[in-house]
């Protein structure tokens, strides 16, 4: 945006609504991650090095250790998709970038 663009204009297309929805992706796909993979650890006791992996793919091992996961918990979840991480760094990566290209070449004097 230019500097004859109103404060307005420029505040709705900020690119802090997308840090925000690519943060809260983020720590929704760990929480639903530490939901499954504490099921998965205590009726399979794999230890929590070897479920890290998990967090950022699904390999046959995932698969197995979720289907492994009968237990009932308070939220009924059995599986966890990496998808949801992936699509939560994405966003806020591009927002991040989004962000720095906005800023106007005197903040860029500024911040350095």
């Amino acid at each position: 945006m230019t500097e004859n663009t109103p404060a307005s204009v420029r505040k709705l297309f900020s690119p802090r609504w997308l840090e925000a929805a690519g943060i809260v992706l983020t720590l929704i796909a760990l929480v639903w991650w530490a939901i499954v993979y504490a099921q998965v650890m205590s009726n399979t006791g794999f230890p929590i090095e070897r479920t890290l992996p998990c967090l950022l793919q699904t390999s046959d091992r995932c698969s197995l250790a979720m289907s492994l996961c009968k237990t009932w918990h308070f939220l009924g979840i059995r599986r966890y998709s990496p998808e949801l991480l992936w699509t939560g760094a994405i966003i806020s990566s591009f927002a991040l970038l989004w962000g720095s290209f906005m800023q106007n070449p005197r903040q860029r004097k500024e911040g350095t």
